[in-house]
């Protein structure tokens, strides 16, 4: 992330994307599950470089939501 923000996953935010990806392997193809990790380091990309592509979340204006709504992160002008 050049130049961009840092983004950091909250604990819950791991947590959620470690369930998440346990039962995609048991339902997903090896091709599928690299489509969608292509997809979200993609999207983080675009939101370390410009934050507000995506809604920000009612909770706290610092974080930013993305599809998943139990998939929390920060981010940090680096």
């Amino acid at each position: 992330m050049k130049n961009g923000y840092k983004i950091l996953w909250t604990a819950f935010a791991l947590k959620e994307l470690e369930k998440t990806i346990e039962y995609l392997e048991e339902n997903w193809t090896e091709k599928e599950l690299r489509t969608l990790a292509e997809s979200i380091e993609e999207k983080l990309a675009l939101i370390s470089q410009n934050p507000n592509l995506f809604q920000a979340s009612d909770n706290e204006k610092k974080y930013s939501s993305c599809s998943n709504p139990n998939i929390q992160y920060a981010l940090l002008q680096v």
